[in-house]
């Protein structure tokens, strides 16, 4: 079964691919996958940082790899765009996002609103199946920090905002948070936000305690809290200075 290859790569870059089993992308081995797979497993490597923003999408490679058509791939691409995840130009191609510093306030502020409104508003009214959800998630991203798991760990995280916006029952939030929660993750990985600030995963443990109990008061702010936290530890990524380069150095013969 082919896979994309785990390694980030650099912005702009073409993606790498692999075929593993010892198959190779264009033997056509593989059965040919439908679109939601395909659509699901591009998803899942960009969310799990292993396609950098930036990186080109190439259509015929992807058909190579997936042994498909052009039309089943373009439909998962296009799909993809309305995700929030990629920038699609008919004349281009398909590139992974890549939010700038503007849009990365814009998702920050978006989701502040939206999210610790829903927080708390349904405190008292949530069902324990979604408490039972929200904490199980967040249990399973402490235990993958422990295994040394720190992309794993990061990319449970829109799952579990929007398990959160799921139970608010407005079908219009769930689908902006989608996209929202996406936009967070490409920026986690432009901007190269260190893992342990990317999302603090003791905060979801803290939100859902306070929806248990009810208080939606707290369960506002906390919500409020945690994602300034987030957005915020990414601009401050973003506008750290390059590291100073000694160009005599590099071109000393």
């Amino acid at each position: 079964m082919p896979k994309l290859m785990s390694q980030s790569l650099p912005l702009g870059s073409t993606y790498v691919l692999e075929s593993a089993g010892g198959e190779t992308a264009s033997g056509r081995t593989q059965q040919d996958l439908p679109g939601d797979e395909i659509y699901q497993r591009i998803r899942d490597s960009v969310l799990r940082n292993r396609i950098a923003p930036g990186t080109k999408l190439a259509e015929v490679k992807l058909c190579e790899l997936f042994g498909t058509n052009r039309e089943t791939v373009r439909r998962a691409l296009i799909r993809l765009a309305s995700d929030g995840l990629v920038d699609y130009f008919p004349k281009r191609g398909a590139f992974v996002a890549s939010p700038s510093e503007a849009q990365v306030e814009q998702v920050r502020d978006a989701r502040v609103a939206i999210e610790s409104d829903i927080s708390g508003r349904i405190a008292g009214r949530v069902d324990q199946s979604v408490l039972q959800e929200l904490s199980r998630i967040a249990t399973e991203q402490i235990e993958l920090r422990q295994a040394g798991d720190l992309d794993a760990a990061v990319a449970l995280s829109g799952s579990f905002h929007v398990t959160l916006a799921q139970a608010s029952g407005n079908a219009f939030c769930v689908k902006y948070l989608v996209e929202l929660t996406a936009l967070t993750s490409l920026a986690l990985a432009k901007f190269a936000v260190p893992p342990e600030s990317a999302c603090p995963i003791e905060e979801h443990v803290d939100i859902t305690a306070a929806l248990r109990a009810p208080d939606g008061v707290q369960a506002a702010n906390l919500m409020r809290a945690h994602l300034e936290r987030v957005h915020n530890a990414i601009l401050q990524s973003a506008r750290r200075p390059a590291p100073s380069v000694d160009l005599g150095s590099l071109m000393r013969p």
